[in-house]
């Protein structure tokens, strides 16, 4: 199940993207990008391509229409390469979030804490999981 940011804020929706690869890019500039993933396995709803420290999710917002490619709706970094675009990467200092992005308020959710920042008019976000002082690791999620 899918749950929303607690708050919009100022984030540019340029900085929906991990490790180069941005939400919505198809899967074909994925594998451009990054070559072959080590692994790819259907999950039912779309297809999960695990790299080093990288799991990219692509498949269809929505209805498609045949020969439509897939593309990225979620990504999930944990390794020191998953950075965002203003250069925040896993095993940073939590409090960097807050000089690169700005202030929020932690999210206690089910699966940890978390800090949020959703551009506006976007239906997605980047989740930075903060259990301790230190980044575990980033995430672009998407709600259709």
């Amino acid at each position: 199940m899918l749950c929303t940011p607690a708050q919009a804020s100022d984030v540019p929706a340029s900085e929906l993207s991990i490790g180069g690869v941005a939400s919505g890019a198809t899967e074909a500039s994925v594998i451009e990008l990054l070559g072959e993933p080590s692994q790819r396995l259907d999950t039912g709803e779309g297809v999960d391509l695990r790299y080093p420290g990288l799991l990219i999710t692509v498949g269809w917002f929505e209805h498609h229409d045949d020969g439509e490619p897939r593309r990225v709706l979620a990504l999930f970094g944990n390794g020191p390469g998953a950075c965002t675009p203003r250069g925040l990467c896993p095993g940073m200092p939590a409090s960097q979030a807050g000089r690169l992005y700005g202030p929020t308020t932690p999210v206690q959710r089910g699966s940890g804490t978390f800090l949020e920042f959703q551009p506006e008019g976007v239906s997605c976000w980047l989740s930075i999981s903060v259990p301790g002082p230190i980044v575990e690791s980033v995430a672009v999620a998407c709600q259709p």
